[in-house]
């Protein structure tokens, strides 16, 4: 089985992000007052746009992507301020009615949609319009955490809320009126539809939709898998990503896709078998086949063609939402791990005393606080500003908080030895619930690969001029000449970004660290330019590397803007805050000097040359190609 959510979604992305960078880049030089970075001015009309649209949903003018232009070298020094999107008086009434939700879920095992709608859950980011709580990305996100104590729960939830979130952005107020009030109430349970099992070479999806123009209606054919599907007798909305075909135009050039909203109780729309997964045994996944399913155009959401359009905004979504039950299952798993560890002896010493279990308890906390502080802050740019750009926050944010779960979960497996994978322990059923969302939707390969594409596609529109001049010295000598005088270095990078000043002192060396990165993120990225031109996207292996190196630049900015806040008004233990940080960015630091060498080095520096030759023969073998080592040539 082959995963296609990101493999097909990057390439609905990219046919439109190129556009879409430009519209943002200019919608965001209207902050340029505020900050230190350089944009081209906008035009009048999109000036206007810009302030009608800031105006009306009460946010702020967009700023530049902050992680896109950690590849091109600056950094928003302002954003180092975390974000309070969150009034007082609202957080108290928000906490206060997360107290029934936290004491339900501790406390019974009932997790029916009956109980669901009854504690209002499915209404959490539903406009207060349309029978909803009306929560923002940060509060629903906030409102989500107890219900991600069971993870199954959790990703029914998340997958229903993702579709709301949709029909907010892109719906028409018709749609809204028919599906919101009954998607808030849980009387109709949304899910979405996208993967599938056996996609096509060539094509985006197998399920395709063809328009009658007889019968005015479009036919939906095709299947999905992996639907996390509501009981029988409950009412469920599906989320269709399907391909079509521009009309009057044949070929790859026509071929796009569309987003459909389907009702499940729809003739020709059959569930199929259930898939036992290896984790998150509790909800129930199946196929879900559609045969010949008529649907009508208030049906599309969206517009008709023009799903590559809207792939970005669905999973955007689907990326934040499913971090939060990684982040809680990994605070769960840390909270078990540090009670075995005070409750247990070894030879008399409690394990908690031991050097190798105290550096992997500490380190699993600043793996989960940087993918909280990460979570918290994508979340509160989106609610902060109109239209901010947060495609590589949010995939860093799930790509870094599955990463970090996994290694979490596998520590069980040192600390605990054969008892952590008995059937039916916490720490069994936890590493199965981590492995099942580290492949829930996408797999993390591929979304290191989108992460790396799309900041080197931004960094491509900004460097042009100057990887141009690099890849030609003979015309250009002055620049290389430039190049040589200069002393940066990757040991010794050179900044002007002063980073400190918007951070608490105590966190001076910390900003020091994230402003060193940033610079060799930048060289590393200028010199895979210059080295391999547009043949950059064939470099996996170092795209791989740009994808960790700006997932942990992310994770070091978001742990020393929210710990240097936390300090500042006096939160309960900020001064161990401050040390998880700084502990952060310290790793950090020197995992990113090392991913920096690794690309600098080369293929023949790096051991990627040896690797590649020997998978040649890996392949050739169908397996390990070594004859037995004892064996006699004779």
């Amino acid at each position: 089985m082959r995963y296609n959510l990101l493999s097909r979604a990057a390439r609905l992305l990219n046919e439109k992000h190129s556009s879409r960078a430009q519209i943002l880049l200019t919608r965001s030089s209207s902050s340029n007052a505020r900050s230190e970075l350089n944009a081209q001015a906008p035009g009048q009309q999109q000036e206007e746009q810009v302030t009608a649209a800031t105006e009306e949903s009460g946010k702020l003018p967009a700023r530049e992507p902050l992680v896109k232009n950690f590849f091109v070298g600056l950094a928003d020094r302002e954003l180092l301020g975390y974000p309070e999107v969150i009034q007082r008086d609202e957080m108290s009434a928000l906490r206060n009615a997360l107290l029934p939700l936290n004491n339900y879920f501790a406390e019974e095992q009932d997790t029916q949609p009956q109980a669901l709608k009854q504690l209002g859950l499915y209404g959490l980011n539903v406009p207060t319009d349309y029978e909803g709580r009306g929560y923002k990305w940060s509060a629903s996100l906030m409102a989500s955490e107890p219900e991600a104590q069971h993870t199954s729960v959790a990703l029914g939830l998340q997958t229903h809320r993702v579709v709301v979130d949709l029909l907010c952005e892109l719906g028409t107020v018709a749609q809204q009126q028919r599906y919101l009030p009954q998607l808030a109430t849980g009387q109709l349970i949304a899910s979405e539809a996208i993967l599938e099992y056996t996609p096509p070479e060539d094509d985006f999806f197998a399920t395709q939709a063809q328009y009658d123009a007889d019968r005015r209606c479009w036919i939906l054919n095709g299947e999905k898998a992996f639907v996390l599907t509501a009981p029988a007798e409950q009412q469920q909305l599906f989320l269709v990503l399907a391909q079509t075909q521009q009309p009057n135009v044949t070929g790859n050039l026509g071929r796009t896709s569309c987003i459909f909203l389907v009702d499940g109780k729809q003739a020709g729309v059959r569930l199929g078998e259930a898939h036992e997964t290896f984790g998150c045994q509790a909800a129930s996944m199946r196929r879900v086949h559609f045969e010949q399913v008529q649907l009508t155009e208030e049906q599309i959401l969206g517009l008709p063609h023009e799903g590559n359009r809207y792939a970005e905004q669905l999973v955007r979504s689907s990326r934040l939402r499913g971090s939060l039950s990684g982040i809680v299952l990994a605070k769960r798993l840390l909270r078990q791990l540090a009670t075995f560890s005070v409750q247990t002896q070894q030879c008399g010493v409690q394990m908690k005393d031991l050097e190798l279990t105290r550096a992997q308890l500490s380190q699993s906390t600043c793996s989960i606080y940087a993918m909280e502080s990460m979570l918290y802050m994508t979340a509160g740019l989106m609610d902060e500003f109109a239209g901010q750009d947060v495609t590589l926050e949010s995939s860093i944010t799930k790509f870094y908080t599955l990463q970090q779960l996994y290694a979490i979960a596998s520590h069980s497996l040192t600390l605990l030895g054969p008892q952590s994978l008995h059937r039916g322990q916490v720490w069994e059923q936890g590493l199965r619930d981590a492995a099942q969302l580290c492949t829930q939707g996408e797999s993390l390969s591929t979304l290191s690969l989108f992460i790396a594409l799309t900041g080197l596609q931004h960094a491509g529109q900004r460097m042009n001029e100057g990887v141009r001049k690099a890849r030609n010295p003979l015309f250009h000598p002055g620049h290389i000449f430039g190049k040589f005088l200069s002393s940066q270095s990757l040991e010794q990078p050179k900044t002007r970004m002063q980073l400190n000043e918007n951070v608490h002192p105590t966190l001076e060396p910390a900003a020091q660290c994230i402003e060193h990165s940033v610079a060799r993120l930048h060289m590393a990225v200028e010199l895979m330019f210059t080295k391999h031109g547009s043949a950059v996207v064939e470099r996996q292996n170092e795209m791989q590397r740009l994808a960790n190196i700006v997932s942990t630049i992310y994770a070091m900015w978001a742990s020393v803007a929210r710990a240097s806040r936390s300090y500042c008004i006096g939160l309960p233990l900020a001064d161990h805050e401050l040390l998880t940080a700084s502990a952060i960015c310290t790793q950090g630091r020197d995992d990113v000097l090392r991913l920096a060498t690794e690309i600098y080095s080369g293929n023949y520096g790096n051991n990627d040359i040896n690797l590649m030759r020997l998978s040649s023969q890996v392949a050739k073998s169908s397996g390990y190609f070594a004859v037995h080592p004892l064996t006699y040539n004779f």
